[in-house]
């Protein structure tokens, strides 16, 4: 819960504000807040932004509490009343990088202007202008073929990085392009996430199966395209924001976050199901590989950045997003890439790349608008994705053997990620906690 009534000078701002005007202010912070919600925010970083622009406009004893899709903001009038609204936000699992950013620059921009100082008919009509916008925002979307493109790029790019071989990486790209397109039909049927995922699984494993019947790729290229496109469908933003979620102590969307992964995690598992069945009732031979080959380390590099740059696309961002989703590939991937030669185990160095790269979107969030969260992602999807483990726990189970082993490994690494880079996040705010307390000793 965020109150910045505490800081000095909000009173004074708000003084004059009958209860209409308030309302106004509340219902453009409202649609706001849903907005970044929407965009892939977490609830403390929704609270944090909301504060700070109810501070600016005048609103006083502002209180926000954010939970799950939950939001809830209170203020007082300068006669000691109290008005409140609330709503819930349509979906917590949606990344939307430039969506995100154009709400940031609304808020704002409408915090900055005339209206903030101001009360009465005419402010209450600009408010209402900004909240339209803020509405229209809210339903744009990416287009769908862009989001498809995006991801189909990144599966090309991850499944360079698992190596194996050509075949694998175009069988990759043409598995993820078939269950972005289910997923679009999905999302216009308006089916269950579960259901959802586990159609979207099973039409890529079933893919993936028929192109070794057709000869295209072999069974170990297969099982590494069906990785990829099951990292891709499990939400490891939520992963990231569950975590983020818990340190900030906001449990329940923290326990939100975890259900929706846990959903998809079931879907996978039943479209996983259904993939080892029809390898079986095809009598696909079962794949044996001891080892992967090994990439050099500066292709390595180029794949993190280009697969970061293809989910930049495919979370909805701009050109303006390229560079610095590159940059955080390169710098993930080289952090990750040093630690593994040094002999440090995999969960460890995963833990520590995604705490540099927490703290790295941290300060590039400040410089580009782009939230830190959103920022992170790019890293991950770059560089860090557990592919490996996934791949050799599907190559166990389709040589009837076990791969739970390795799908622990794997979500391990996932937590590890969501750590980290909460855990960077962290010291970046430390770090700008002690140089504002320095600065305000200097001028004292």
């Amino acid at each position: 819960m965020s109150s910045p009534d505490a800081v000095p000078g909000a009173a004074a701002r708000a003084a004059g504000l009958s209860a209409t005007d308030v309302r106004a202010r509340l219902e453009f912070l409202e649609s706001t807040g849903h907005g970044l919600l929407e965009s892939g925010l977490t609830s403390g970083q929704t609270e944090h932004a909301l504060a700070r622009y109810g501070l600016d406009l005048g609103v006083e004893a502002l209180s926000i509490s954010a939970f799950g899709r939950m939001l809830i903001l209170e203020a007082a009038t300068h006669d000691g009343d109290t008005v409140s609204s609330s709503g819930a936000a349509r979906t917590l699992d949606a990344i939307d990088c430039t969506r995100s950013r154009e709400l940031t620059r609304l808020a704002e921009r409408t915090a900055h202007t005339e209206v903030a100082r101001v009360h009465g008919h005419d402010a209450r009509e600009r408010l209402a202008v900004a909240k339209r916008v803020a509405d229209r925002l809210r339903l744009t979307v990416t287009p769908w073929w862009i989001v498809a493109l995006g991801t189909t790029m990144l599966a090309f790019f991850i499944s360079m990085q698992v190596g194996v071989s050509w075949e694998a990486w175009v069988t990759a790209a043409l598995v993820q392009a078939a269950a972005s397109v289910v997923g679009v039909g999905t999302t216009a049927a308006r089916m269950p996430k579960l259901f959802a995922v586990a159609v979207q699984s099973t039409v890529a494993g079933a893919l993936a199966t028929m192109l070794v019947q057709w000869d295209f790729v072999d069974p170990v290229g297969a099982a590494a395209a069906i990785a990829v496109n099951w990292l891709l469908l499990l939400p490891l933003p939520q992963v990231i924001g569950a975590v983020t979620d818990a340190i900030d102590g906001d449990h329940l969307s923290a326990g939100t976050r975890v259900a929706n992964v846990a959903v998809a995690a079931v879907g996978i598992v039943i479209g996983g199901t259904l993939t080892f069945a029809l390898g079986e009732a095809l009598g696909m031979e079962h794949p044996r590989l001891d080892g992967l080959p090994a990439m050099p380390w500066y292709l390595i590099l180029v794949f993190s950045a280009l697969g970061a740059i293809a989910n930049s696309f495919a979370n909805g961002g701009r050109l303006n997003l390229v560079a610095p989703a590159a940059f955080l590939g390169v710098a993930t991937g080289a952090t990750n890439q040093v630690l593994l030669s040094s002999g440090l185990p995999a969960v460890w160095a995963t833990a520590l790349a995604a705490t540099v790269l927490g703290l790295l979107s941290a300060r590039i969030a400040v410089r580009t608008g782009y939230p830190s969260q959103v920022l992170a992602l790019m890293g991950v999807t770059g560089a860090l994705l557990p592919g490996i483990p996934v791949f050799f726990g599907i190559l166990q189970q389709m040589g009837e053997g076990s791969g739970l082993a390795s799908f622990g490994t794997a979500g391990l690494m996932s937590l590890a990620i969501g750590i980290g880079v909460a855990f960077g996040g962290y010291l970046s705010r430390l770090v700008s906690w002690e140089r504002t307390a320095a600065a305000g000793s200097e001028e004292t």
